[in-house]
């Protein structure tokens, strides 16, 4: 299996997946548009507030650790 993106904002382009769709042995997969509220949500995003809180958080740790 092969997998090659091709970014369909071109009229060549378009051609090219039309004409793909048209033989046996390819299959063309679409991307499906999403918000970025959805695709936040579909990997589990956080804030960078968060992010920065977890981290500071695992960095005491580790170092609190060490001295010991």
């Amino acid at each position: 299996m092969t997998t090659v993106y091709i970014e369909d904002n071109s009229v060549q382009a378009e051609r090219f997946v039309e004409f793909t769709r048209t033989m046996p042995f390819a299959t063309v997969v679409e991307e499906k548009k999403q918000s970025f509220a959805e695709a936040c949500a579909e990997c589990n995003a956080i804030t960078v507030d968060e992010f920065i809180d977890e981290l500071e958080k695992r960095v005491r740790q580790r170092y609190h650790n060490a001295k010991s």
